[in-house]
């Protein structure tokens, strides 16, 4: 049974205490095709967000396992800065988490980080990071839950924010691979921010199962 189940219901039991009117979407990319997809890429779990990257190219989905959750999404390459990009086009959204994997020790220094940064419009409204546990395999999670936005950017940086995670070389990175995005939909009840920690925690937990599944390099 997919891992997503489980984090479903960890969702469902919150969103219980959160009332009735909240509702989350879950984009797992498990109805996707694998292989290569053009920028402005829309996932067939939800019409109303798409994907980009940086640098025009380099967005993949793909069964990663278990640096993803099943199918996931990635950003390609590791040696020029490339990162994830998201837009919805069904208005502002308050509430987003994701997992994140292939956070390699050989490609990571100690203190590396994932950067979520969530805009309205060009105007920033946060970010927030995870430091890397650097163990390559799909059991971290990122959220933001304080402000409305409408876009965002998923990037793994050094310590003091730049791109190249180091670890293998100069200028060297790590591949993005994200899973499980999670979501309000516009107009909805969000969780309060007690709530919504406690969600992604729950996230989080799930993900630690996938530690004893078959390790695939990406970066």
């Amino acid at each position: 049974m997919k891992l997503r189940i489980l984090a479903a219901a960890a969702a469902a039991a919150t969103l219980a205490a959160a009332g009735p009117a909240a509702a989350l979407v879950t984009i797992d990319f498990e109805e996707d095709a694998a292989g290569v997809v053009a920028d402005g890429f829309i996932a067939a779990d939800y019409a109303g967000l798409a994907f980009f990257t940086d640098l025009g190219e380099g967005l993949e989905v793909g069964n990663y396992s278990p640096q993803s959750d099943g199918n996931g999404l990635l950003a390609r390459n590791d040696t020029n800065g490339n990162f994830i990009v998201g837009v919805f086009s069904d208005g502002p959204h308050s509430f987003l988490s994701l997992d994140f994997g292939n956070d390699d020790s050989a490609f990571t220094n100690p203190g590396d980080r994932a950067v979520l940064t969530v805009f309205l419009g060009a105007v920033m409204v946060g970010q927030t990071f995870v430091v890397m546990n650097r163990n390559d395999v799909l059991d971290q999670t990122i959220g933001f839950n304080f402000g409305s936005f409408d876009n965002f950017t998923f990037a793994y940086t050094d310590a003091a924010g730049n791109p190249f995670t180091g670890g293998g070389g100069v200028s060297t990175g790590l591949i993005e691979v994200i899973d499980n995005i999670t979501f309000d939909t516009p107009g909805a009840v969000v969780p309060e921010p007690a709530t919504w920690a406690m969600m992604i925690l729950g996230f989080g937990g799930v993900g630690a199962t996938l530690r004893g599944r078959r390790r695939l390099r990406l970066a």
